[in-house]
């Protein structure tokens, strides 16, 4: 819009705007007045204005500009907004001053009545991708703006920043011509940067007349994206090594060290690692042997290995044994030799005399000097002091409780507490209940004191948290006391309108150190029917003194590397699903050798449109299964921290790979898909040691003589609000969203893959224990609450065999109503 300088410019139809009425149109020019139609017509509204008052008050837009159209032809703008919504738009902005948010451009659209906030909503959301390649706007998330005419080209489109990989290398290849050769490369190796392997395959035939040195050095930079196209360089470019200068396979092998500095992972930088050496770069076999000597060397050689198959592995570990042994490096020797035995798996003498003829001088070592390190078989890695370890029960209360305290008043307790209070409030109720008194318990009358013992005075009725329907007794008094523990665990008044059973599925998410075994009584207090309720706290006590003497058993029982155990399984697409004529989604993995195993559930998330639930579970087994094969030489003779790593590594490549097949079911834009993803939970049992990771609400469960205890937690917006209750960011919690917050398959705001974090736990397996691996279409179907469910996974998990057990869970899915797939593991000691 201008100022208005002459009444001579101001013609009739001319949409003048004036900031506190609107806009009006020009309906009469006489002398020095304007007649002015008002947009909306209003009694305060001047039918007519001198020109004094025009040229100072009042601003004209321009002819065939945004405002003219919409008052001179509202039908015909109000159809130009959505047949060319950046043509509408771009005529706005030149009528305004300076950038505009989107709320600002929302007003002016629906001020016109061209479309209504609903409708703009939706407008807005199609439109605002197209910005980001749009050359003529300038949009950063926050304002969008219009470019000066001269910026408007195909060079200031390539500069946004927002441009996605695979549309910048279609511009610039479409471009060609009209760009520097300069530009086109530099455009070229961006999306081979950023780029799906798609985008990078077609950036490689881009750039193939090319000399390696070029492209290679234009792809060395910062960040793992960085690393990632380098991989893709070296693996796919198909430049023999001696095409590449000395000093740039240095500046390669100086990208992959540079992970040392980061105490993050080290996968992309051992995958790059590992495809230098297999190319074979000149100078990677000594850089590395060069960092076997320290922790944070052999962190990266690990990844290295891992990112190989074993025979490759092995060969990789001698390679570098002979460069550490050339070098006088004797440390790094010794654990580079026992690098290449785990791979070999036999003894130091029968490696000696496998590599004799071609390796003499290896051999010789091997048999002369090398020293088999003491400690490699034991667990001694085990981290006792892991904050996700969950360990015995804190039954000792007097450093907390120096004087007698209500239940109510001492504050929110940690996990591992649980246990001894659950012991000393059911030995209370116990004590009440034979004497046939009930104790109608609140957070008052519950008193703990001094000397570790718990006293529960009885009161009236009215104020203890058992179920609204049900009167005064023992079974109540149960459910109360469970509520009372609940709370003690929260350090907050649990809702008396929400099942407190409703927490158990996402406890472990807020509280993770909760001791394995302790869920299993504290569910069975929370059963909504009182009928499957310990029926007083006699019965209560029972359930919790058989947790806390898996718990002692546990704390106590030596770790055994040698035992093993026994597994079974079953899978059913669901009777439903079946009727339906529709597929299994879920996935499962299971191998065992020698005294490792490990079990793998996956459940494809059934919403997604680019790719599918069951390609994306089908997709992370088998990357996991593959893994699993390659590193099973070492994983025989690891501890607990290398066995967690494996689990983290292993996901997160499991996430690559569903989110790299999502792309390109995608061909490459996700903008309006939904990715595929997947949940998984995965054991790795060594011996008697358990180690666990998930994502998801796939579950783990421990079954023993107190029941069924849930040793995961489900991963879902009901969790998060759980926590941040727990935490205090919340007032309330709202038990209602099951939308999954982590899963395989997962992308960050720049539309990468970015794998979430795992949660984890582990214990020791005692005999009398199984552990259960389950889909949710086992647990949503074999009962209705989680009581109930735990209460029917405990019963049948004991069955005799494990197969029977895993068939028997799969079969009561499936006459619960079968309206999921269904998969289950049932794992016990081998006796």
């Amino acid at each position: 819009m201008k100022p208005i300088r002459d009444i001579a410019s101001i013609p009739v139809s001319t949409v003048v705007y004036h900031s506190a009425f609107g806009f009006a149109r020009v309906t009469e020019v006489s002398g020095n007045w304007v007649a002015l139609g008002w947009e909306a017509p209003g009694d305060h509204l001047p039918p007519r204005v001198g020109f004094e008052v025009l040229s100072r008050v009042y601003a004209a837009t321009e002819p065939r500009g945004f405002f003219h159209r919409a008052l001179n032809d509202l039908e015909a703008t109000s159809e130009w907004l959505q047949t060319d919504p950046t043509g509408a738009l771009a005529l706005l902005l030149a009528e305004l001053p300076g950038p505009q948010r989107p709320e600002d451009i929302q007003d002016w659209i629906v001020g016109r009545r061209l479309i209504n906030d609903r409708a703009f909503a939706h407008w807005w959301a199609a439109l605002e991708p197209v910005l980001l390649e749009d050359g003529r706007f300038e949009w950063d998330g926050r304002a969008v703006g219009l470019r000066a005419a001269a910026e408007i080209g195909i060079e200031a489109r390539l500069r946004s920043p927002f441009l996605k990989p695979g549309r910048r290398l279609e511009l610039a290849l479409a471009h060609r011509p009209e760009l520097s050769d300069e530009v086109f490369l530099t455009q070229a190796l961006a999306a081979w940067r950023m780029g799906s392997p798609q985008v990078r395959d077609l950036a490689l035939a881009a750039l193939r007349d090319r000399p390696a040195p070029t492209v290679l050095e234009g792809l060395i930079d910062d960040g793992p994206d960085s690393v990632e196209a380098l991989i893709h360089a070296v693996r796919r470019g198909g430049w023999p090594p001696d095409s590449v200068p000395e000093r740039l396979h240095r500046r390669l092998v100086d990208r992959v060290l540079q992970g040392l500095e980061d105490p993050g992972p080290l996968d992309t930088e051992g995958r790059l690692a590992a495809a230098l050496t297999r190319w074979p770069s000149p100078v990677a076999i000594d850089a590395l042997a060069g960092v076997a000597a320290n922790s944070e060397g052999r962190r990266l050689l690990r990844a290295t290995f891992a990112a190989l198959p074993p025979r490759r592995g092995e060969a990789l570990a001698l390679d570098l044994l002979q460069s550490a042994i050339f070098a006088a490096d004797r440390e790094g020797a010794q654990w580079l030799g026992g690098e290449a035995l785990s791979f070999s798996l036999v003894e130091p003498h029968e490696l000696a005399s496998r590599i004799a003829a071609e390796r003499p001088v290896l051999s010789s070592w091997f048999r002369a000097e090398f020293q088999p390190a003491a400690t490699r078989p034991a667990m001694s890695e085990y981290d006792e002091g892991g904050d996700d370890t969950a360990m015995t029960a804190e039954i000792d209360l007097s450093d907390v409780v120096p004087v007698p305290i209500p239940l109510a008043k001492l504050g929110a307790r940690s996990g591992a507490s649980l246990l001894g209070l659950g012991l000393g409030v059911s030995r209370a109720l116990a004590a009440l209940h034979k004497e046939n008194r009930i104790a109608n318990p609140t957070g008052d009358t519950v008193i703990l004191l001094p000397d570790e013992h718990v006293e529960i005075r009885p009161g009236p009725p009215g104020g203890s948290p058992r179920p609204i329907l049900e009167g005064p007794g023992p079974v109540a008094d149960v459910y109360a006391a469970g509520v009372l523990l609940l709370e003690a665990l929260l350090g907050r008044r649990w809702p008396r309108q929400i099942p407190a059973s409703r927490a158990i599925p996402y406890l472990r998410f807020a509280i993770p150190s909760i001791p394995p075994s302790a869920l299993a009584p504290l569910d069975a207090a929370l059963h909504p029917d009182p009928s499957r309720r310990p029926a007083n706290g006699l019965a209560w006590l029972a359930l919790w003194q058989a947790a806390a003497v898996a718990e002692e058993t546990r704390s106590f029982t030596v770790r055994n590397a040698t035992a093993r155990i026994t597994v079974g399984y079953d899978s059913h697409v669901g009777k439903m699903k079946l009727l339906l004529t529709q597929v299994n989604q879920d996935s499962l993995f299971v191998s065992s050798r020698g005294s490792v195993s490990l079990l793998v559930v996956c459940d494809g998330i059934s919403t997604a449109n680019a790719g599918s639930g069951d390609v994306a579970s089908s997709i992370s087994c088998h990357v996991i299964a593959n893994l699993w094969e390659q590193a099973l030489p070492r994983l025989t003779t690891s501890g607990p921290t290398e066995i967690r790593e494996f689990i983290d590594r292993a996901l997160r490549m499991a996430n690559t790979a569903v989110c790299e097949a999502a792309l390109r079911f995608a061909a490459g834009d996700l903008d309006g898909r939904v990715p595929m993803g997947t949940t998984v939970v995965l054991a790795i049992i060594h011996g008697n040691w358990v180690s666990i990771g998930w994502l998801g609400d796939s579950r783990a469960y421990l079954v023993g003589p107190y029941g069924a205890s849930l040793v995961t937690a489900d991963e879902n917006q009901a969790a998060e609000r759980l926590r941040a209750w727990y935490l205090r960011f919340l007032e309330g919690w709202d038990p209602a969203g099951y939308a999954l917050v982590g899963y395989l398959g997962h992308f960050n705001e720049s539309s990468r893959p970015e794998a979430l974090p795992t949660h984890h736990t582990s214990f020791t397996l005692v005999p009398g224990e199984r552990l259960v691996l389950c889909s949710d279409g086992v647990t949503d179907y074999v009962g209705e609450t989680h009581p109930e469910v735990a209460q029917i996974v405990s019963a049948l998990a004991h069955e005799a065999d494990p197969e029977e057990a895993a068939r028997a869970l799969v079969g009561e899915a499936n006459r619960g109503g079968g309206g999921d797939n269904c998969t289950a593991i049932v794992a016990a000691l081998y006796t």
